[in-house]
This record gives C-alpha cells, structure tokens and sequence, in this order.
C-alpha cells in the first residue's frame, strides 16, 4: 500500500512539472563563426508565443515540456527543436544556425536600343488613366463620364449624389440620410472595437507575458496601444509588439525599484 502511494505521488508529481512554464533563455549563433545572430524570430508554437534575439543573439521564452519551437532569421535555414526535459534543467541552451546559400539563375541582358527607340516603346506603353466608367451612361469613348477612383466609400457616394441636383440635395442636406450614415458609421466603430477586443484583452496578455491582478491592467496601460495600431497588427505582430512592451516595463519598474 505504501508503494503504492508513493508510485502514486511521483507520478503526480511529474505530471504537475510537465505542466509547469518555464523561462528558457538561450544564445542563436551562427553554425560557422559562431557569432551572435540578432534579431531573429523564436517561435514556440504550441502556445502562439514569440519574440525576437537581442543584438548578442539572446532570448528568453516561455515553455512547456513538449513544446515545438522554430528559428528562423533572414540568410539562414530554419531551426526546429523540441523542448525536453535536458532543455528545461539547462541554464541556457545555445542554437547554431545554419547559413542559406542562394543560387542565382542566369541573368540575360537585353538593350533597349537607340535612344529614340525607346522614347517610341515609352510612348506606346498602355497607362490605366485611373477612372471608372458610370454604370448606366452610354456613349462614344471620349463623351463617356467617369470619375476618380477612391477607396474612401463616402467620397464616391458624394461623387455620385453630384449628378443630379435631387441626389446632392438628398446625400448631403436630407436628415435621413445623415442618420443613415452615422448608423452606419458607428456599427462599423462598435464592429471594429469588438474585433480589436478579441485580439487585445485580459486573457491575450496574460498568456503572453504571465502578469495578473494589478500588475496586468498596470501593464496594458502602459501598452498603450491606438485602436489603428490593434486592428492593423497580425497576431504574431502584435505577439511581437507585446514583448516588446513587457522588455520596457520590466526595465523601467527596475529602475523604479532601485531607487
């Protein structure tokens, strides 16, 4: 009975570390030289998580036992590694990446002729003159009514509403309409915020950096990240910028604290 609790309580006990995150810090050097290879992107994932070596090619990430990480930098073949438990119960581990060597292909020079040549080829060229026919108007090429292209939705409404003198009166003075375009402005507001929320929130940033409670809300505070920025990062970009963040904040509460 007793052997069997204590079977019981290793096995317990190995399952909670298997579980436990750890900081796994390293150095990437280059296979060859050995030098330090900065800025180059560790990626463990299993848990979504990324960041960036320091110009002396050293990081810290956090793990699992298990957990599948890539690195990766520009010039190099990839690397892939498995964290297991010799990884955990280092120090550091250190990654030797290895150099990519590019074949170029056969380059065929082809001259453009005279100089009066070319002037004719340029003057042939077919240039897009950056208009839009209006659907519903017919006529020869060059009658045919166009207008700018613009991707801002509410100028080519505009551009429409000035063809006739009911449209312009109904698009820019008719109450409506006004109503109808800030209804639609502020679902398209209160739909990005909802996109943006998922991408930037609570639980996001505690997977990322570890922090809870008030150390947390202090943290996404000092993120202090616009809503342009939230809905233009990717995930892994805005993984990146997180970290990046948590390097500043972590250095200046210990400037704080050695005071």
């Amino acid at each position: 009975m007793i052997r069997l609790t204590i079977l019981f309580l290793l096995i317990f006990s190995a399952a909670a570390q298997a579980q436990e995150r750890v900081l796994l810090g390293g150095i990437v050097r280059n296979h060859l030289t050995a030098g330090p290879v900065g800025a180059a992107h560790v990626m463990n994932l299993t848990d979504s998580l990324a960041t960036i070596t320091s110009p002396e090619g050293a990081f810290k990430i956090p793990v699992h036992l298990g957990d599948s990480l890539i690195f990766s930098s520009i010039g190099y073949h990839h690397k892939a590694l498995i964290v297991t438990e010799k990884e955990l119960l280092a120090d550091y581990i250190e990654i030797k990446m290895v150099q990519r060597e590019y074949q170029l292909g056969e380059v065929e020079v082809n001259p453009l002729g005279t100089k009066e040549q070319f002037r004719q080829k340029f003057m042939e060229l077919e240039v897009d003159d950056g208009t839009i026919e209006i659907v519903g108007i017919k006529g020869p090429s060059k009658d045919r009514r166009t207008i700018p292209v613009t991707e801002d939705a509410n100028e080519i409404k505009k551009a429409k509403y000035m063809m006739s003198p009911a449209s312009f009166i109904y698009g820019n003075l008719s109450k409506d309409a006004k109503a109808r375009q800030e209804l639609h402005r502020l679902e398209k507001q209160k739909e990005r915020h909802r996109y943006n929320y998922q991408k930037f929130n609570e639980d996001v940033v505690t997977k990322v950096t570890g922090y809870e409670g008030d150390k947390l809300h202090e943290f996404m505070d000092f993120c202090n990240f616009s809503e342009s920025q939230i809905y233009g990062f990717s995930d892994y970009e805005l993984t990146v910028a997180i970290l990046h963040k948590q390097r500043q904040f972590e250095q200046g509460t210990q400037s704080t604290g050695s005071r």
